[in-house]
């Protein structure tokens, strides 16, 4: 394993962890903001003095949580006020290898279909055990090089 392989590597770990440990962790109904001011039954007073707001803008800091349009910064800065800590991460939806591999299998299959259309059309159509192989090599092919239109939308490759 080359250098550049090892840092993909490591970088893929390091997602793939972060996704295993966000798997079922879902936004309570009343945001965390609001879930954690009420578990800790934190006066909103507390919060307001710490974070330098006034009432009402608390209330629309939590509805913008639930809105998504709160920025990570206020969300932060109030999460700081009720002594909490922000975490955040950008995870797939599955792991690494799994998404790759799902996607290099489709355009391989969206491939050799186009290629398959071309050989029934000259009359040299092949078994479905061969396209088989052939879809796990063009897969693994795909896997390895990576090319720039690679997740890009399935679409025929000409």
């Amino acid at each position: 394993m080359n250098i550049k392989e090892l840092v993909v590597k490591q970088y893929r770990d390091i997602i793939d962890i972060a996704t295993q440990k966000t798997l079922h962790l879902t936004t309570p109904p009343e945001g965390w903001l609001r879930t954690n001011r009420k578990a800790l039954k934190m006066p909103a007073k507390i919060i307001l003095e710490r974070a330098g707001i006034k009432k009402s803008e608390l209330y629309r800091i939590e509805k913008a949580e639930l809105e998504g349009t709160l920025t990570l910064n206020k969300l932060k800065e109030t999460a700081n006020a009720m002594d909490c800590d922000l975490h955040y991460a950008i995870v797939p939806r599955g792991k690494i290898d799994t998404l790759i591999k799902d996607k290099a299998r489709r355009h391989a299959v969206k491939l050799l279909e186009n290629a398959n259309v071309h050989m029934q059309l000259e009359d040299q159509g092949t078994t479905l055990e061969q396209i088989e192989l052939q879809v796990n090599k063009v897969t693994e092919q795909l896997i390895a090089e990576m090319p720039n239109w690679f997740w890009e939308e399935i679409h025929d490759h000409k």
